[in-house]
């Protein structure tokens, strides 16, 4: 009975002790976050009274600006909180700020559906405070749910449209799970990650115990000989070694190149320690930790392994919502733009960029129904796809308009290539395959290498070029009719 008296008392020890130690982490992310937001509030400024001035819509710069500003007196109270806290409160304080940074983000995407109509501020705040600030996942859970259910109600009485509603739930309602799973993953992780390190610092006799009763994948070997030394059933099991010779296993035996244990050899002897070091096995990612250990006597690497399999894929299903318009699976706004800066920064090549405007999309969807109207962008981006090459780009800039990138092709190819399009389109329309009118307009721009042109600006350049051609065919529509 006195065995699990001491027992329970340790484990409850080394609770209190994650608890601290992770609060101390958080309140730290917490002041460099609100450095952050004070030394980047001049630009919010500029933007709320300057780029913002002339927008016609006087409640949406109103709360947009004023949470601008409470978001900076947030910052600048922490900052004073922080130099006065005797450690007592720190807890609160995290809990607080957190509520506060999720309580802003939900209200500006709420305050967004007023002007531009897009929930990104949310999501973005809901994974940024996962990755950023894990706290206890029931106080994780409890803000979340309920700051999504504030968000929810906010959204359901300014989304008007049925079907955006229930679109913007349903991803904000995915990003809001996500982002508990990632908090609770990362949370989880360190706690056993502390937990172990904890256990280590035992004598080496208790180290050996707890070195094979450790779940995670572990190897320990001499530094200078690579002999393995320790090796537990989890790495055999997960590194599939059951049946190989140990006396003749280098430790390093699961790095792939000598220039990547140069690297690694060269950090620890620099550090002691190398974190979360991404490596690929097979079909399973995993999360390394190094360290620099003595043992009887010898420096010794031990390697930890985590597998984060799950992990990477979340992440990149995240990437691939941050990346793709969900309509038409090509590419998004944000994604076509980064790399249409890399172009211009590397300057290497000249290139052309095609801007698109989708004809009748309004007549369409007052007709026929915003479901037809969703069939025509994807009906025209189906269509451009087959006549464009992989290593061009095609991307979604907003509502009917999209921007390909072209790339190695002179003016007449890629007017050429957009011929052929529009064929495409006008056979659709002889056949009857819609009951709707297909057409595009377009304008083309040649970026010359080196140019000391903006994104912004090529656009608009390429945008005027389709104007000219969007009016030509309002002056034919207006003909006919």
């Amino acid at each position: 009975m006195e065995l699990l008296a001491k027992n329970a008392t340790s484990g409850n020890d080394i609770e209190q002790q994650f608890i601290d130690c992770n609060e101390n982490l958080l309140f730290e992310r917490i002041k460099y976050v609100s450095y952050m937001l004070i030394f980047t509030y001049p630009c919010f400024f500029i933007m709320d009274f300057i780029l913002l001035a002339k927008l016609n819509n006087p409640i949406y710069k109103f709360i947009l600006s004023t949470f601008h500003i409470i978001g900076l007196m947030i910052s600048l109270i922490f900052l004073i909180l922080y130099r006065r806290s005797k450690g007592n409160a720190k807890g609160s304080i995290i809990l607080t700020y957190l509520f506060l940074y999720l309580f802003i983000g939900a209200v500006s995407s709420i305050n967004s559906q007023l002007n531009n109509g897009n929930i990104y501020a949310y999501i973005i705040i809901l994974l940024a405070a996962a990755a950023i600030f894990p706290v206890q996942p029931r106080y994780q859970a409890c803000l979340i749910t309920g700051i999504h259910l504030f968000f929810i109600t906010g959204l359901f009485l300014l989304e008007k449209n049925h079907f955006s509603f229930l679109f913007k739930l349903v991803n904000s309602t995915g990003a809001a799970v996500i982002s508990f799973t990632i908090a609770y993953a990362f949370y989880s992780f360190r706690k056993n990650n502390f937990t172990n390190e904890w256990k280590l610092k035992k004598n080496e006799e208790s180290f050996r115990r707890l070195f094979h009763m450790n779940p995670n994948p572990l190897v320990l070997f001499n530094l200078k000989t690579g002999n393995i030394l320790l090796l537990n059933q989890q790495a055999i099991e997960y590194f599939h070694l059951k049946n190989k010779d140990m006396t003749k296993l280098d430790g390093w035996f699961m790095l792939t190149t000598p220039e990547e244990k140069q690297t690694i050899v060269k950090k620890l002897e620099e550090h002691q320690s190398l974190k979360n070091y991404m490596f690929k096995h097979k079909q399973k990612w995993s999360m390394l930790n190094f360290e620099l250990v003595n043992y009887l006597g010898e420096c010794c690497v031990l390697i930890g392994s985590t597998d984060i399999t799950d992990l990477k894929e979340t992440e990149e299903e995240l990437y691939h919502h941050a990346s793709f318009d969900p309509l038409t699976g090509v590419l998004n706004r944000r994604r076509g733009m980064e790399i249409l800066s890399q172009h211009l920064i590397d300057g290497a090549s000249d290139f052309i960029v095609c801007y698109i405007d989708i004809n009748n999309l309004k007549m369409v969807n007052d007709r026929y129904g915003h479901s037809a109207g969703d069939d025509l962008i994807i009906s025209c981006c189906e269509t451009i796809k087959r006549h464009i090459r992989e290593k061009d780009v095609l991307f979604r800039l907003g509502g009917d308009e999209f921007i390909i990138l072209i790339f190695d092709r002179q003016m007449d190819v890629a007017q050429a290539i957009w011929s052929s399009i529009q064929s495409e389109f006008q056979d659709m329309v002889i056949t009857g395959q819609k009951p709707y009118p297909i057409s595009a307009s377009h304008g083309l721009y040649q970026c010359k290498s080196g140019t000391n042109f903006s994104p912004e600006e090529i656009l608009e350049l390429a945008d005027k070029e389709m104007y000219r051609e969007k009016s030509k065919h309002r002056i034919n529509q207006i003909a006919r009719n």
